[in-house]
């Protein structure tokens, strides 16, 4: 190579690495990961009273053909504080989850009550280690200031369709395994725990822009803090079969009528039946309509009747089944469920012979 072509090739060289080198200055990686934003928290102490309905609550589930009983109460006050602690400058909780004093001296005093608890298997999943559940969780969440007066209450509702998968963890099939429920219930509860949190604000913002009202007087707060809370929608349900027998047959058209009236001052934007129990009632119903059924909005003070009709499947053997009412509100406390029992047997024999 030539002195003069080598010379013009090392000043190529170096002006692609100077050009390189002034690049990299100006280029930068982005920060790769999955962090969600955290949420700020709010400047304000809670102290969490939790009901004893709520904390000794539990309820029992089959679980790969095995019962296993949720505690529903410890998962959904653990849910709370670890919310809690990710919301609020400090959390406490009084006995018997936490060591608080009933008399706090600053904050908030929050009092969390179990109105309903419902996990209800309503259709196999297809495989004998998955089914799926419907999740309803009521609370109901009562707010005091420091001084002890009771500021606001709020209804928390969660329902949710969920398929939960739980598995043998042996051949025998002597245990199972159980965490999946108790996450689904976790979710429910966290939900609510966040739901509660956002409203906070609002409460601390009405006691700030109403600075000379009395200790006595409840603040007036917004939507979705409700002063006053308590079931002012009743409802009476009714089931009907085709012959009228009082006794459910394989193929048998049925009828649900429900009367539901709305005693409050308010209209309600919307309601919901929701159906559970035993499983061929409940598809009975699925067969004819998507659950829950919609009823549309109900005026202050109106009554109005709806009839759901289904049709049985095929039953093979005589049994006792139940179907549970529900009504979901779009606001304000649900009333309670209502449930009917009633005999399933097969129909009357068919005549297979030719004439």
């Amino acid at each position: 190579m030539c002195p003069k072509l080598k010379y013009l090739c090392t000043v190529y060289l170096i002006g692609v690495l100077l050009l390189l080198s002034s690049a990299c200055e100006k280029v930068s990686i982005p920060r790769l990961g999955f962090e969600e934003k955290p949420v700020p928290r709010l400047p304000m102490a809670v102290t969490y009273a939790f009901s004893p309905k709520l904390v000794n609550f539990s309820q029992t589930v089959d679980a790969c053909g095995l019962p296993y009983t949720i505690p529903v109460g410890e998962i959904i006050a653990n849910s709370f504080l670890t919310v809690g602690q990710e919301r609020f400058n400090g959390v406490r909780a009084e006995p018997p989850v936490g060591q608080a004093p009933k008399t706090i001296l600053d904050g908030y005093r929050i009092i969390v009550d179990l109105n309903q608890f419902g996990f209800d298997p309503i259709v196999g999943g297809g495989e004998e280690d998955r089914y799926n559940a419907i999740i309803d969780l009521n609370l109901r969440a009562v707010y005091e200031n420091s001084k002890g007066t009771s500021l606001a209450q709020t209804p928390l509702t969660y329902h949710k369709s969920v398929t939960i998968w739980t598995p043998a963890l042996s051949s025998q099939s002597s245990s199972c395994s159980t965490g999946p429920i108790d996450g689904a219930v976790e979710e429910a509860a966290e939900t609510l725990a966040k739901e509660m949190a956002s409203v906070m604000p609002r409460l601390s913002q009405a006691a700030k822009s109403n600075p000379n009202q009395p200790e006595n007087t409840p603040i007036q707060t917004q939507s979705p803090v409700h002063q006053a809370l308590s079931t002012t929608v009743q409802f009476r349900t009714k089931l009907v079969d085709a012959n009228r027998n009082l006794v459910l047959e394989d193929g048998e058209i049925i009828a649900l009528l429900i009367e539901i009236t709305n005693g409050s001052n308010t209209d309600i934007p919307s309601a919901y039946v929701e159906l559970r129990g035993t499983p061929i009632l409940v598809e009975a119903f699925k067969r004819v309509a998507p659950i829950p059924i919609p009823l549309g909005s109900l005026k202050a003070g109106e009554k109005r009747t709806t009839e759901i009709r289904g049709r049985l499947g095929t039953i093979s053997k005589a049994s006792q089944g139940e179907l549970i009412i529900g009504i979901i509100l779009s606001e304000g406390l649900p009333p309670r469920t209502h449930s009917i029992r009633t005999e399933i047997q097969p129909g009357p024999p068919r005549n297979l012979s030719t004439p």
